[in-house]
Order: structure tokens, then sequence, then C-alpha cells
């Protein structure tokens, strides 16, 4: 699995406060921290470049979290059910 944030998430969360990103929970403070000046219209929106810039900011965040999630259940081995039901 490769998540990824698209501009169209970042103002769904810009909006509304938060969204699942591939099971990821992502709130507006992700957004708010990668926010630089001038950033947002005078109506209190993003631009269209900051949405797509932070998108990018979160889809490497998120593939990064994915690659750690996803080393840590292999470091864990199989749980034990698949040992006894798939030989």
């Amino acid at each position: 699995m490769q998540p990824r944030a698209t501009p169209g998430d970042i103002e769904w969360i810009d909006t509304y406060g938060h969204a699942r990103i591939c099971g990821y929970t992502i709130h507006q403070h992700h957004i708010t921290t990668h926010e630089q000046p001038n950033d947002r219209h005078t109506n209190g929106r993003l631009t269209a470049t900051a949405k797509q810039r932070i998108a990018h900011i979160l889809t490497t965040q998120l593939r990064d979290q994915a690659a750690r999630d996803h080393a840590a259940w292999n470091a864990a081995g199989q749980p034990p059910i698949w040992h006894t039901h798939n030989p």
C-alpha cells in the first residue's frame, strides 16, 4: 500500500478538521504545521500551490509511517493462528 494525500484531501481536512487517508487519521494541525506565509488567500482558503506542496509533504510522511508500520508488523512475525492454520 502506498498512501497518497491529494490537494483535495488537504482542502477537505482544512475545511472539516480531519480525514482518513489509507487508514491514517490526519488532523488540521498536520496542515497548519506545514503552512508558510502567504499560503492562504484573503478569504482564508489555502492556495492551490500550498495544497499541492502540503499534499506532497504529507504523502512522504504517510509513506514513511506505512513503511515503519509494515516493518514492525514483519518484525513481530506472523500471528500464531497463521502458523497453525496455514502450514
